[in-house]
């Protein structure tokens, strides 16, 4: 028998002795057995179709939304907007804005890793001041619809 598989055995029957437990024996085997040499597995892509470091767009939570009229002749209106971020895995993106009619409509943002990876719960918040340009005439009413609310304002 050699030194290693002798001290193994001396170990398993200590530990007999002073725990009285079978269970606990193979328990120190397992531990006292050296270890299998760290494999590194390669990293993962960001799921079916998608490369490495991809990322998914998701409307982002609206919190406050504000019309403000600057004072200028004529006056100029823009959009003051409170999102969410509603996770430590989201990242403010982007916005666009169109114009059919009297309706803008602005979309907000937020991008959020593939897959469902674990994030801190952690809610955050950050602001956009949007220019609202386009054909806006005096005495009519516009509505801004911005993910999922709405403020209307009647135009100076």
């Amino acid at each position: 028998m050699d030194a290693p598989t002798s001290r193994l055995r001396i170990g398993l029957i200590l530990a007999v002795a002073v725990f009285g437990s079978g269970a606990l024996a193979a328990v120190m085997a397992d531990a006292m057995r050296p270890a299998p040499s760290p494999s590194i597995a390669p990293p993962a892509a960001g799921g079916p179709g998608q490369a490495p470091g991809s990322f998914r767009l998701v409307p982002a939570p609206i919190d406050r939304l504000e019309i403000r009229i600057r004072e200028s002749a004529p006056p100029q209106y823009s959009l003051y907007v409170q999102a969410g971020l509603p996770s430590g895995c989201a990242k403010q993106h982007s916005y666009s804005v169109t114009q059919t009619g009297d309706t803008f409509v602005v979309q907000a943002m937020n991008s959020l890793p593939p897959g469902n990876p674990i994030c801190t719960m952690i809610y955050g918040t950050y602001e956009l001041n949007v220019d609202l340009k386009g054909d806006i005439r005096p005495g009519r009413t516009y509505t801004v619809k911005v993910n999922d609310r709405t403020a209307t304002f009647t135009a100076q």
